[in-house]
C-alpha cells in the first residue's frame, strides 16, 4: 500500500513469529516509524525453529560449504571461521531449545585445523567459565522454559574423526543418489526418459511420507530392487484390478465392490512402483562404471580386509590405482576421490607415485589433496607418517555388519563410518573422555538404563505410558562440522533403532563427495564446474544399449 495510504485489512489482528532472534534495535525501529504496525500486530515473539528438520532424525543449519571457510588460511580466516561458529552456535541452541534439551557437551579433542573448532564451538555454546554460553543466554531468557528431566548429550565432531567416509562410492539407494547429485533442492529428483525418440523428465519428491522411501533409503539398491518385486507379486494376488483375470460380464455385487474399492489402492501402487523403479534403474547406471574395479579398491583400502573379513593384501594397491586413472571412462571426481582414499588410508604418497597419478588429473583438482593436511592427513612420503588406522572396536563393527549383511555387503558395501563406532561407545558409557572431553563436567550425565543382560529391551513391559518413556529417553545430539553423510546419517537410524535411544544428527548441510573435494580445493575448483561430466556421457551410452 501507498505509505500515507489506508492499509488493506485482510486480518482485524496479527501475530508476528520470527524463527531467530532480532536485535531490539530493528524492533525498535519499526515500531517507531510504522505506526499502522502498532495498530494491526497484537503480538511479537519468537519460536525456536531456527535450523530445518530434514528428516525425522536429521537436522540442518544450511550453509553447504561450511568447510571451505574452516579450513581457509586468508588473513581474514579466523574471523570469518568464528563468524560461521557463532551462527550455528545459535542455530544449535534453537534446536536444543525446541527439544526442551539442555545438554551436556563433548567434542573431538583433534589435532588439525578443522578439528580444533570443535572445542571452539563447544566453548561458545556452553561458556568458558567467564562468559555465560548462548545455551544459558537464551534460557535465562524464557522464565517458563524447563528442561527433560534425564539430560541429554550433545556431541560435536568434525571431518578429521573421518576424513574418509565423504570420498567412498556408497551402493544405499539414499546414499547412492547423493552421491551422484541426483537429490535437488532438498528431498526432488528428476529421472529421464527416452519414449518415441524424446526425452522426458518426470520429477519426483523423496520424503518420509512415502513409505517405501521410509523403509529402503538405507538399504543397498539391488536388495530394494529384489523388495520391489517381490512387493508386485504380493500386490498382484491381493488385488482384482491388478490381477485383471476374471471377466467383466462373470462379477457379481460383491465383486464389483471390491474392483472399486482395490481401484484406487492399484494406482497408488503402480505410481509408486513406477516412481521407484525408475529412480533404481538410474542408480545402477550411475554406479556400473565403478562396479567391478573402483568400489572394490576403494573398500579394500578402507577397510583393509576383504568381504569375508580377511586381510587384504596391500602390494597392488598402487597398480590397481594406476588403472582407475587412466581409465578414460571414469568421471574426474571418482578418480580423485579414490586417490585421496589412497592418501589417507596409506598414509600419504611418494614423489615417484605422485609423478605417476597426478598426471592423469586435472590441475586445479590438485589443490584439494594438500589441503587434506589441514585434517592431519599426510600427503607427502610415508616414514613415520600417521594413517588412518582402524582399531580393534572399529574393525569389530565392520566384521559385525559382514556377517549381518552377507548376502548384500559383498565387496562394494563394507566400509562403516567411524561416527557408527564412536556414538555406540557413547551411548553404552565407554567413549573416551581423552578423546571426546566433557567441555565442563556435567551436572547429571545421561542415564541408559541397563539390565543384567545389557541395555534394556524395548519388548520389557513398562508400568509408564509411551508418552511418558519417550520423553525419558536417553537423548543424544551429534553434530559434525564440515558437513555430515549420508552413511552417517543411516548409522544414526540403525543405532536407534538397536539401543531405543533419541538419537538426533545434523550439520550444516549433507556433504556430497563433490563438495567435499571443492571445499578441500579451496575455490581452485569452481562451485558449479561438472566433475561428473565423463560419468554422464557414459551413461549417455549406457542408456543407449
Amino acid at each position: 500500500a501507498d505509505k500515507d495510504g489506508p492499509l488493506p485489512c485482510l486480518y482485524s489482528r496479527a501475530y508476528v513469529m520470527f524463527s531467530s532472534e532480532l536485535e531490539g534495535k530493528i524492533i525498535l525501529d519499526v515500531l517507531s516509524e510504522e505506526e499502522r504496525f502498532l495498530q494491526r500486530v497484537k503480538a511479537i515473539d519468537v519460536v525456536n525453529i531456527n535450523f530445518e528438520a530434514y528428516e525425522s532424525r536429521v537436522f540442518l543449519l544450511n550453509d553447504q560449504f561450511s568447510l571451505q571457510f574452516l579450513l581457509d588460511r586468508s588473513p581474514n580466516a579466523n574471523k570469518k571461521s568464528l563468524d560461521c561458529l557463532s551462527k550455528v552456535s545459535m542455530q544449535i541452541t534453537s534446536l536444543c531449545l525446541c527439544l526442551n534439551e539442555r545438554p551436556n557437551i563433548r567434542f573431538h579433542a583433534a589435532s588439525g585445523r578443522a578439528g580444533k573448532y570443535c572445542e571452539v564451538l563447544a566453548r561458545i555454546l556452553d561458556g568458558d567459565g567467564t562468559e555465560t554460553g548462548d545455551l544459558d543466554n537464551q534460557i535465562g531468557k524464557l522464565p517458563h522454559w524447563k528442561p527433560r528431566y534425564n539430560p541429554g548429550t550433545l556431541l560435536i565432531l568434525d571431518r578429521e574423526s573421518d576424513p574418509v567416509a565423504p570420498l567412498l562410492h556408497e551402493v544405499t539407494y539414499q546414499a547412492a543418489l547423493m552421491d551422484a547429485n541426483r537429490i535437488k533442492d532438498g528431498n526432488f529428483i528428476e529421472v529421464e526418459k527416452k519414449k518415441k525418440g524424446k526425452l522426458n523428465t518426470t520429477t519426483y519428491v523423496l520424503n518420509e511420507e512415502d513409505k517405501w522411501w521410509r523403509e529402503f533409503r538405507h538399504r543397498h539398491v539391488k536388495e530394494v530392487i529384489g523388495k520391489l518385486a517381490q512387493a508386485k507379486e504380493e500386490f498382484l494376488k491381493k488385488n482384482e484390478v491388478a490381477a485383471g483375470q476374471k471377466d467383466v460380464a462373470e462379477w457379481d455385487s460383491k465383486q464389483m465392490l471390491k474392483q472399486v474399492r482395490d481401484y484406487p489402492l492399484y494406482r497408488e501402487f503402480t505410481r509408486q512402483y513406477k516412481k521407484h523403479t525408475g529412480i533404481l534403474a538410474m542408480t545402477l547406471n550411475d554406479l556400473r562404471p565403478l562396479l567391478k574395479d573402483g568400489l572394490n579398491l576403494e573398500q579394500d583400502m578402507a577397510t583393509g580386509m576383504d568381504p569375508k573379513g580377511k586381510k587384504v593384501s596391500k602390494r597392488d594397491f598402487f597398480s590397481r590405482l594406476c588403472g582407475i586413472c587412466e581409465s578414460p571412462d571414469i568421471c574426474m571426481l571418482s578418480k580423485i576421490r579414490i586417490v585421496m582414499t589412497y592418501i589417507i588410508t596409506q598414509g600419504g604418497m611418494n614423489k615417484k607415485e605422485k609423478n605417476i597419478i597426478f598426471g592423469h588429473l586435472n590441475k586445479n583438482v590438485l589443490p584439494a589433496i594438500g589441503k587434506l593436511e589441514e585434517l592431519g592427513i599426510n600427503t607427502g612420503d610415508r616414514q613415520n607418517a600417521y594413517k588412518l588406522k582402524l582399531d580393534s572396536s572399529h574393525e569389530a563393527e565392520i566384521k559385525n555388519h559382514l556377517h549381518a549383511e552377507a548376502e548384500w555387503a559383498g565387496g562394494q558395501w563394507r566400509y562403516r563410518p567411524r561416527l557408527l563406532d564412536t556414538v555406540r561407545q557413547m551411548i553404552e558409557g565407554k567413549l573416551s573422555t581423552k578423546s571426546h572431553p566433557y567441555i565442563r563436567v556435567p551436572r547429571k550425565e545421561t542415564v541408559v538404563e541397563r539390565k543384567a543382560s545389557g541395555i534394556r529391551s524395548r519388548r520389557m513391559r513398562s508400568t509408564k505410558t509411551k508418552l511418558e518413556d519417550d520423553a525419558e529417553k536417553p537423548r543424544f545430539i551429534i553434530y559434525v562440522l564440515g558437513g555430515v553423510t549420508a552413511s552417517e546419517i543411516s548409522a544414526i537410524y540403525s543405532l536407534g533403532k538397536t539401543y531405543n535411544v533419541d538419537l538426533f544428527i545434523g550439520s550444516t548441510g549433507i556433504l556430497s563427495p563433490d563438495e567435499y573435494v571443492k571445499s578441500l580445493s579451496q575455490g581452485s575448483i569452481p562451485k558449479n564446474e561438472n566433475l561428473h561430466e565423463v560419468w554422464i556421457l557414459l551413461l549417455g551410452k549406457v542408456k543407449h544399449l
